[in-house]
């Protein structure tokens, strides 16, 4: 599995480093049993509030930052030979911690949770109805248990 990191180093508030999000990445996608190769590559970038609400405006109308956008590509999308690109994970540092505070969550655990979340609607988790809800969350929660980084909710 390789990654690709954005915006990373001009980051304010992540402590993360790109060996670290990848192992999040990797362990996320064993426990969701998404078979995946050194092949693979996942596009993680982190953005600003203004290009985050232009992201969520014009993939989702809606005309205000969000935490998190996953940006899906067609399943064996070739970006070159035998590599195959998962998807997009765009992140929004100054919404994530924000949120931290609101729900009383270390920064760092909710941005492994945003991560976390937008790889799994990548993968072909959402939350539409209550059943796909709790399937999602439950996974979440597993996921996050497992890195030791506290319960997402």
């Amino acid at each position: 599995m390789q990654l690709n990191l954005n915006n990373i180093r001009s980051s304010k508030f992540v402590d993360l480093s790109e060996p670290e999000i990848l192992d999040i990445v990797i362990e996320a996608l064993k426990i969701a049993k998404y078979e995946f190769t050194n092949n693979h590559h996942l596009n993680v970038s982190f953005v600003s509030p203004a290009e985050m609400q232009l992201l969520n405006k014009t993939y989702r109308n809606s005309n205000k930052p969000t935490n998190v956008l996953s940006f899906e590509i067609p399943q064996n999308f070739p970006i070159g030979e035998n590599k195959t690109l998962i998807g997009e994970i765009a992140l929004c540092e100054e919404v994530i911690l924000k949120e931290s505070k609101k729900y009383k969550k270390i920064f760092e655990n909710r941005l492994k949770h945003m991560i976390i979340h937008g790889l799994l609607h990548l993968i072909g988790y959402d939350h539409q109805d209550a059943e796909e809800t709790s399937k999602m969350e439950r996974l979440e929660k597993e996921i996050m248990n497992k890195l030791s980084a506290g319960d997402p909710y």
